[in-house]
């Protein structure tokens, strides 16, 4: 056994010198602590524990077969990065001292029987024999002692990880609403054990996402981590697989952090500011639950996370709390900024037409009316969202020799970005008063287009702006 570990060793110190890979560590002085990103692909798992041993400052010795892994982890401190592979790949380990033992929990079993140890958990409501029915029904890999003239305790006899889940599934179980359970194979009457089932995110990253969102978290092992289970009844378990549905996506499965943010309202109610979040905020997601009027999740990019909790501030204020009523109303024919300009000239007491950014290009506009209003309003707005008869205004000029030649390359990127077709423009010969040269360049189109395209022209001259708005 002590030349099969020796030999191990000096792998570790051999392969982790000639793999290719990035690993990095960052120190924060806020909080004392190292932390370590590493991105490794298909490397022997012996140069991934080397890399995070040095972090560590500890000598890992792995005492199971070699076996290649893709590991990618960002932020994290040594410590959990260490557990976070040895989750995903089921693996255990001792502490000893200075040392880490790293294998199977067979292996550590049989070579390293004399760190296991037996462990009594004294329990407060349920009995033994539901505890180590559950024990079984999980497949933890320990092993149980009750006695029957003691049924307010346990003995668990296995490595500290198994011992670990055992004390997660009592803290999980023993509560004072299943005292009076007597059987074994459900703990108390309504209340169940049951297995969530995932397929692109691990039961880990669900367990913290449940977490967050203030639910019960539940049990991982380590020989399935794709399977989270879950205990309660049958109301809590719908939310949880409610989540999953939402949360366990292709688009989550090479992420080792799923960003999620509790956003709570003070004016609205989740149900007016869902619509406007759907129809306005890109690649965000949004949950809720029924009886949580005023608080809802968003999970997504950062970037797409921040423009829905914008748009919620910007509506979330005390004019909206009333009994009014949110909706998007999408246009056909012009844009959110010329429908606001023509909408506020009817001065209707009581109706707000609103935007968010780029209102010049937009075609929504969030409307703010008495529910009994609505039909009246939306027959105003589709009133307005007609184009005007076609005129003929300069958009656009040209002060250099080269003048014509640079309109046209301009009227393409125009043409592109607005789809009113080339023919529509025009550009002038040299008509300039002096020996300067001037081009012009001028548009037959409606009013609402040739308003758009002035938008544009002027957005393309200073294109690091953030719209006409701001």
């Amino acid at each position: 056994m002590f030349r099969k570990v020796t030999a191990i060793i000096a792998v570790l110190l051999i392969c982790s010198f000639n793999t290719s890979y990035l690993v990095t560590t960052q120190a924060y002085a806020a909080s004392d602590k190292d932390l370590v990103s590493i991105d490794m692909r298909n490397v022997d798992i012996r140069d991934v524990l080397s890399a995070i041993a040095v972090n560590m400052n500890k000598k890992i010795i792995y005492a199971s077969d070699p076996m290649n892994v893709d590991f990618s982890i960002q932020d994290a401190e040594p410590k959990t990065a260490l557990e976070y592979l040895l989750k995903t790949y089921g693996l255990d380990y001792l502490e000893d001292g200075n040392i880490l033992l790293i294998g199977t929990t067979d292996d550590l079993s049989r070579y390293f029987y004399d760190k296991m140890s037996l462990t009594r958990f004294g329990l407060q409501y349920v009995a033994s024999d539901v505890i180590s029915s559950q024990i079984s029904q999980l497949g933890i890999p320990v092993r149980t002692i009750t006695l029957e003239a003691n049924k307010k305790a346990i003995w668990v006899y296995g490595l500290p990880q198994g011992l670990g889940m055992v004390s997660d599934l009592i803290a999980m179980i023993d509560k004072p609403e299943n005292a009076a359970a007597e059987q074994t194979s459900v703990p108390a009457g309504e209340l169940l054990l049951t297995p969530v089932t995932l397929k692109y995110i691990n039961g880990y990253q669900m367990n913290e996402i449940i977490g967050q969102m203030g639910l019960k978290t539940g049990i991982v092992l380590d020989s399935n981590p794709m399977t989270l289970w879950v205990y309660g009844d049958s109301k809590s378990i719908s939310k949880i697989q409610e989540i999953q549905k939402k949360i366990d996506i292709s688009d989550n499965s090479k992420k080792t952090n799923i960003i999620l943010t509790t956003v709570k309202l003070n004016y609205l109610t989740v149900d007016e500011v869902m619509p406007i979040l759907y129809e306005m905020a890109s690649g965000v997601n949004v949950i809720n639950f029924e009886r949580r009027y005023q608080t809802f999740w968003l999970y997504g990019t950062q970037e797409s996370i921040n423009q829905a909790v914008d748009i919620v501030k910007k509506f979330d204020v005390i004019e909206n709390a009333s009994d009014n009523i949110f909706f998007v109303h999408k246009l056909t024919n012009i844009t959110a900024k010329e429908l606001k300009s023509r909408f506020d000239k009817l001065d209707l007491p009581g109706v707000g037409i609103d935007y968010m950014d780029y209102p010049e290009f937009s075609k929504n506009v969030i409307v703010h009316c008495p529910a009994d209003y609505k039909i009246f309003v939306v027959s105003h707005i589709r009133s307005l969202d007609v184009q005007t008869e076609k005129i003929k205004v300069p958009v656009d000029f040209s002060n250099v020799a080269a003048g014509m030649s640079r309109l046209t390359e301009r009227r393409k990127l125009l043409s592109q970005l607005t789809g009113i077709p080339e023919t529509s423009f025009i550009i002038s010969s040299n008509v300039s008063r002096n020996d300067d040269p001037l081009y012009i360049m001028y548009l037959e189109e409606t009013p609402e287009n040739i308003s758009k395209v002035k938008d544009y022209i002027t957005y393309i001259d200073n294109a690091l702006t953030n719209g006409l708005s701001n």
